[in-house]
């Protein structure tokens, strides 16, 4: 029997929810059913009858995907965490937990509707977008976070558990106490449950393996040789009489490929200090004593019991990969970068994940973070001799600047770190931060080698003594770093998701006061710079470019405005040739005096951007104009143009738009992009693109409804919720605009 087909079972036969009477006349005895198995407060279930009259008349399309009974849990799901925070997640009160306990936990939903957890995702999958609160929303993301990263370990914990312990094998008549071995097991497990929850940085990976080690480490240090495989009982005989400390946590970390430094620096400033507050010096605690703990946090927190993973709990467990449920992948080869936790996410969701796939990504984790480590085990934390003579080369010497700068920005970087953590992570932030830095002077280096090589010239003081340049390419580097031990992997990608990560993806500027627009101008230069970055670094950092130039750029302060406002001539797309060589020194030194094009360069419709020629569609006069233009604006506004083209493409094919309409189409949202780019403020891309869609369709008297439009967009696979939740606020502005243009 499947999952929720037992609910199914005892309830009227099973219909889609398509809005008719007869499904209406039904819900209250289904719901009742359920409501009595949870004892549920009058309260909770009056929220939950509200929120299935509301999924019902506003989102009909989801709600034929679904079974009836499915639609019932997600009610009731939602009428409980809108129940717990009323006032959605940024009240205050929340930051010191929940005053009360909930009435009822997502385990209990769980297990007396039968439901797994892959399966409540997949099913809330259709709803997060369009019609549930932000509390929801913002639950929903921690709990796939969480249980992403907790799943993924506990096969993690069971390997370690068969390679640290022996095992009473059948028929064994020694006088192994197996009993002392299963409490050690679960000891492990029950401090790891605990530190995890007051340790873990946003759901990271990696840091959350460090802290399971940790755990390990503090328990074999009570536990009997005998009771150990090898090399862990030999490694306690020595601990016991030579006294050698860190030697079990140096021998862990051989044994399992991991960086002891990092280990030790995890244990040292966070998982020893908060043992100490836990035992309070008694290292004597009961196993029954924490376990009682965990409880009483599980139940005061309201959300899953991974106590449960110990017995193997049905409702815990990601199912088989059968096809009966399919979730939407981003196969875009230049789409967001599969992360460790995005990746279980995502396979989770899918159905599709097993203990084997789920070590491999733990294992791919840790192997980036090697592989990152390993190209800059050969960089220093200074300058190095070459980087310092293209210093001397300058008529103006910048090396004291950057110096001086560095230790700045380390300061902020360490502060802002903290306070997203605790202060127990000053040595983390440091050892992260040193990594950068040595990435910075590298990719320094390898720039300005380019740039001697390119323009036969060694001063370079014009752009070293630039600040948003440095400042820009070291939030790249920490970016990189943070990204690979997961600190800022933005599992943001397809349709089932988790939330982003504290330290994602703009905070780093942030944190330094960088404009966006500032941090594009070295995405690409860095990617040439080091070629030896991993696939997924790479991906990472195109990734980010998409939402520069789709976004984060547009911000009513952003100097790309002034940028904009400064140009002396009409700002057009470049040409692209293959022969167009663009480093991060032009685009920081522009404006530039450069000769424009006779044409402007508009994109035929139906035929790719690089291949720009299209007869009567010149958006400026055939007559050569000389004057200021800023090259990197018009690199970022080519750049624009082609992400906005490519999509338009894909929205049109799926909306089957007339051939002759799609070209209109294109010429109007460009125009718009190239000439009225104020409509972009504090806008997203694609909502100009919607709109365009939708006032050309309109004035050709072929109008396409808007909703239709929007369901069609978010089906693309670059789709982002916040978009098709905003854009109707942005239509009348822009299709006044672009009508009036016609």
């Amino acid at each position: 029997m499947s999952e929720n087909e037992d609910m199914d079972s005892q309830c009227v036969p099973d219909v889609s929810m398509d809005g008719s009477e007869s499904f209406r006349s039904l819900v209250d005895v289904d719901l009742e059913r359920l409501a009595m198995h949870l004892e549920l407060p009058g309260q909770i279930k009056k929220k939950a009858n509200t929120v299935l009259e509301t999924l019902q008349h506003q989102d009909e399309y989801s709600l034929k995907l679904i079974s009836k009974s499915s639609a019932i849990v997600c009610a009731v799901y939602i009428a409980a965490i809108d129940t717990r925070m009323p006032y959605g997640p940024s009240d205050p009160h929340l930051e010191i937990g929940y005053l009360e306990k909930p009435d009822v936990t997502l385990s209990d939903i769980l297990q007396k509707s039968n439901t797994s957890v892959p399966l409540l995702f997949k099913w809330m999958n259709h709803f997060r977008d369009l019609c549930v609160s932000e509390a929801v929303q913002f639950h929903l993301k921690q709990v796939e976070r969480e249980y992403c990263v907790v799943s993924a370990l506990f096969y993690t914990y069971e390997r370690l558990c068969r390679t640290i312990f022996k095992e009473e094998e059948k028929g064994d008549t020694s006088s192994i106490p197996l009993e002392t071995v299963t409490n050690k097991k679960r000891l492990s497990w029950v401090l790891f449950l605990l530190a995890k929850e007051r340790l873990l940085t946003d759901g990271q990976l990696v840091e959350a393996f460090y802290i399971l080690v940790c755990c390990y480490e503090y328990v074999l240090r009570d536990t009997p040789g005998f009771l150990l495989n090898s090399p862990y009982d030999e490694v306690q005989v020595m601990e016991g009489s030579e006294r050698q400390e860190g030697l079990m946590l140096k021998t862990l970390s051989e044994q399992f490929d991991l960086s002891y430094e990092e280990i030790v620096l995890v244990q040292k400033s966070r998982v020893e200090p908060y043992f100490q507050r836990l035992f309070q010096g008694d290292r004597e605690i009961e196993l029954l004593s924490l376990t009682e703990q965990y409880e009483r946090d599980y139940k005061q927190k309201g959300d899953l019991n991974e106590l449960l993973f110990l017995q193997h709990d049905s409702h815990l467990q990601p199912l088989e990969q059968n096809g009966n449920l399919s979730s939407p992948r981003n196969d875009e080869p230049d789409g967001p970068p599969i992360t460790p936790v995005s990746d279980l996410i995502e396979k989770i969701n899918t159905l599709s994940v097993t203990g084997d796939s789920i070590e491999a990504i733990l294992r791919a984790a840790l192997n980036t973070i090697q592989q990152l480590k390993k190209i800059l085990s050969t960089t220093q934390d200074e300058p190095s001799e070459e980087l310092q003579a293209h210093f001397k080369n300058c008529s103006q010497n910048p090396l004291t600047s950057i110096r001086d700068r560095m230790n700045k920005l380390e300061t902020v970087f360490i502060n802002g770190f903290m306070q997203q953590t605790d202060r127990n992570q000053a040595a983390i932030a440091k050892q992260r931060f040193v990594l950068a830095r040595r990435l910075y002077y590298r990719v320094m280096e390898s720039m300005l080698n380019h740039e001697k090589q390119r323009l036969s010239q060694t001063d370079f003081s014009k752009l070293l003594n630039i600040d948003s340049f440095h400042v820009s390419l070291l939030a790249c580097a920490l970016e990189i770093v943070m990204m690979t031990y997961g600190s800022s992997w933005n599992p943001s990608f397809g349709t089932v998701c988790a939330g982003d990560s504290k330290f994602s993806f703009p905070w780093i500027i942030v944190t330094f006061g960088l404009h966006s627009y500032d941090f594009f101008k070295v995405l690409e230069s860095f990617i040439k710079a080091e070629p030896v970055l991993t696939k997924d670094i790479v991906k990472h950092l195109q990734g980010l470019e998409k939402r520069i130039l789709e976004q984060l750029a547009w911000t009513p302060e952003s100097p790309l405005f002034d940028a904009l406002n400064k140009s002396e001539t009409p700002v057009l797309p470049m040409e692209a040739t293959p022969s167009m060589t663009v480093s991060s020194a032009d685009l920081y030194l522009s404006p530039m005096r450069v000769v424009t094009k006779s044409k402007g360069l508009s994109p035929s419709y139906g035929q790719s951007p690089q291949k720009m020629s299209s007869p009567g569609h010149e958006l400026t006069s055939p007559e050569k104009t000389t004057g200021k233009k800023s090259q990197s604006l018009a690199i970022f506004l080519n750049k624009v143009c082609r992400l906005g083209f490519h999509r338009l493409e894909q929205l049109n094919s799926l909306l089957a738009v007339p051939k002759d309409l799609q070209h209109k189409i294109w010429t109007c949202f460009e125009y718009c992009i190239t000439k009225r780019t104020g409509l972009l403020k504090n806008r997203h891309l694609d909502q100009l693109m919607l709109c365009s869609v939708y006032a050309i369709c309109k004035v050709a008297e072929k109008e396409i409804k808007f909703k239709t439009i929007i369901r069609t967009y978010s089906e693309l696979p670059d789709a982002s919720p916040n978009v098709y939740r905003h854009a109707l606020n942005s239509l009348l502005t822009i299709v006044f605009r672009c009508t009036g243009m016609l």
